[in-house]
């Protein structure tokens, strides 16, 4: 009973050096949620042995750097490391690798900022505890995971995902790019905010910044989507112009070809008619002995018969 109390004790008083272990624990869950979040929006397809390395990579660096580099520097040395990895684990494109670390990313911003105003004035607690104090760690961190895990289940049973084409050009790329990095540069100064000023902010100011974030996104979101499928309609449109161009030169061709031949039977069927056999003789070494040309076929123009035979 003494060592339950002890326990006990230590999770309900603040303590640094539990809280930190917590979290470096959680690291490795949270690592596992957001890869599985961008597989399947960004549908990487990946195998058992890619899985497991990213995970325990990103989680093994971002322990080191909870350690090492100072908040909130570790947190954007973080980010850069998860582009990197899934670049050179999932052997995917950089455009791809920079949407699945900032999508996750988004998602959670947007879930932390409606969850934790809402947590703090229901427990009657500061931010400073839920940082602090163990219990309220664990808790926190666990609805977290859990509003995570349902966000996963609920884009994996629509077949949530945003297609990322490998052959748009340079001009949409930036724009993808720089539509993204600016989103991410906004969730981060609102989160900066809400940490700092959470305890005096009134419960309709978060529920505001959750909603016009929320918004933000969404539209980024669908303005993604309506480019993407602009630009592979423009692609289609262009195949199938080269496709009638290349139709329209076939067909006058064998145009040429159909004229060219109704010629040719009528002048022979005029030979034949008038029994003309010595013109039409002529008119046949006019006609197929340039075929000859450049084929190693021996002409005797002095006998028609050999050269039908030859042709």
């Amino acid at each position: 009973m003494e060592i339950l109390n002890n326990i006990w004790i230590a999770l309900i008083t603040p303590n640094e050096g539990l809280t930190n272990l917590i979290v470096l624990l959680m690291t490795f869950p949270e690592s596992f949620l957001t890869m599985y979040l961008f597989l399947i929006i960004i549908k990487i397809k990946s195998t058992r042995k890619q899985r497991l390395t990213y995970m325990f990579s990103i989680s093994l660096i971002s322990i080191f750097n909870i350690n090492i580099i100072p908040n909130p520097f570790n947190v954007f040395v973080n980010y850069i490391m998860m582009i990197i990895l899934i670049y050179l684990i999932f052997s995917t494109t950089v455009l791809k690798s920079i949407i699945a670390t900032l999508c996750p990313i988004a998602i959670c911003g947007l879930i932390g900022s409606l969850f934790t105003n809402p947590c703090l004035s229901l427990l009657q607690i500061s931010s400073e505890q839920i940082i602090t104090v163990p219990i309220y760690r664990i808790g926190y961190l666990i609805m977290l995971h859990l509003f995570l895990i349902l966000v996963i289940i609920t884009f994996k049973y629509h077949h949530f995902n945003i297609n990322i084409f490998e052959d748009v050009d340079i001009k949409t790329k930036v724009s993808i790019i720089s539509n993204v990095v600016f989103g991410l540069i906004s969730l981060i100064t609102q989160a900066i905010i809400i940490s700092y000023y959470i305890d005096i902010l009134p419960l309709w100011i978060t529920f505001l910044s959750f909603i016009s974030l929320l918004a933000y996104f969404g539209i980024s979101i669908y303005s993604l989507s309506r480019v993407m499928k602009l630009t592979l309609t423009t692609r289609k449109l262009e195949s199938a112009e080269s496709y009638n161009n290349t139709l329209r030169i076939l067909h006058d061709n064998v145009r040429g070809f159909k004229h060219d031949f109704d010629n040719i039977v009528t002048t022979i069927g005029g030979y034949i008619k008038t029994e003309d056999i010595e013109g039409l003789k002529k008119y046949g070494e006019s006609i197929f002995f340039p075929l000859l040309k450049g084929k190693n076929i021996k002409f005797d123009k002095n006998n028609f018969d050999t050269f039908i035979k030859n042709i």
